[in-house]
């Protein structure tokens, strides 16, 4: 497994509609598509978003987003959200754990002393 980092940062004066369209639109429709997302952040003062999503490869991201900025649904969001312009800005960043931290070590992981 993978997991993106995913990053939005609201255009000036957009903070409550994107707050409002990840709330209404976006997180169910992740769940509806199959987007397995991991865990979810703001930032108080500046309303940032910050998320994680699991894949099973590189190309799974890639095709992922592809196929879901091409649904109806999601097209029909964008469509009425964006009426005033775009909401954010943007970023992924892909993440893959190395082979030394073990995934099955208990949270918070524990790295070992080095001799």
């Amino acid at each position: 497994m993978i997991y993106e980092l995913r990053h939005y940062v609201p255009i000036e004066g957009m903070k409550d509609k994107m707050r409002e369209r990840f709330a209404r639109d976006s997180l169910p429709l992740f769940r509806k598509t199959g987007i397995k997302l991991m865990d979810f952040w703001e930032t108080p003062d500046t309303g940032e978003i910050w998320y994680v999503v699991e894949w099973p490869s590189e190309e799974a991201v890639k095709k992922g987003w592809e196929d879901f900025v091409q649904t109806p649904e999601w097209k029909e969001i964008a469509a009425r959200t964006e009426q005033d312009g775009p909401l954010s800005t943007s970023r992924g960043i892909v993440l893959k754990r190395p082979d030394f931290v073990k995934s099955e070590w208990p949270m918070p992981l524990h790295v070992p002393d080095h001799q």
